[in-house]
């Protein structure tokens, strides 16, 4: 984008306006709603190391989406059926509830999970995290269509360090919606530069494209509660 605008000057605002684009591909501007989609899901197991009053912070509060599911492993129904528990808020609305959750801030706590040694599994969505614009010379790793990933030295010598190097710099979004990011990307440089035609003509095209990314990762469109 430096080069179609010759706007090197712009190279901070163009990295923000990426991160931005990126974000507002996970809402519905006509619903409202939010789109969940299955490449940002995570799933993990905490152990319960306390009698009741469980709590879990979130890793990453600023790329924390939405909870999914809630399974308290170690509990079964007088029915013999697997625990899920239920999100609630404090109050007499949770009463009558036996297994449920609420969050507080960047923690969940969850009532019902078993006592110490219980295990509670979570599944959850993320936001990608924010990338920043790196220089030839320092990017960790850089991707060839027909070659494929290189990378810097220092990140070249464990897959787990490769691995790293291509999430400082990508996305599953940027790998196979890269057409959708550029043209959410060009549409708000050029309103950025005062192109108001060409901005416009981006952004419809943006909007066209984007529509087709939800249809094709079978996204859950959801509204929070």
């Amino acid at each position: 984008m430096v080069l179609e605008t010759k706007r090197a000057d712009l190279r901070t605002e163009m990295s923000s306006y990426l991160n931005q684009t990126l974000r507002e591909l996970h809402f519905d501007p006509e619903r409202g709603g939010a789109h969940l989609f299955r490449d940002n899901l995570t799933e993990t197991m905490i152990t319960s190391a306390v009698e009741s009053g469980l709590t879990w912070d979130i890793p990453s509060s600023p790329n924390f989406q939405a909870m999914l599911a809630v399974e308290y492993q170690s509990m079964m129904t007088n029915q013999g059926d697997r625990v899920f528990a239920v999100e609630r808020l404090p109050g007499r609305g949770i009463t009558n509830e036996d297994y449920w959750f609420y969050r507080a801030g960047a923690t969940y706590a969850f009532t019902g999970n078993g006592g110490i040694g219980s295990l509670v599994a979570l599944a959850y969505y993320e936001y990608p995290r924010n990338l920043k614009y790196y220089v030839v010379a320092v990017r960790p790793a850089t991707y060839d269509q027909d070659l494929g990933w290189t990378y810097a030295a220092e990140f070249d010598t464990s897959e787990e360090l490769r691995l790293a190097a291509r999430n400082f710099v990508t996305n599953w979004l940027l790998m196979r919606w890269g057409d959708v990011i550029t043209e959410g990307l060009r549409a708000k440089i050029y309103k950025r530069v005062s192109d108001t035609e060409r901005a416009r003509t981006c952004y419809s095209l943006y909007s066209t494209l984007r529509k087709g990314l939800v249809s094709s990762e079978s996204a859950d469109l959801s509204g929070y509660s």
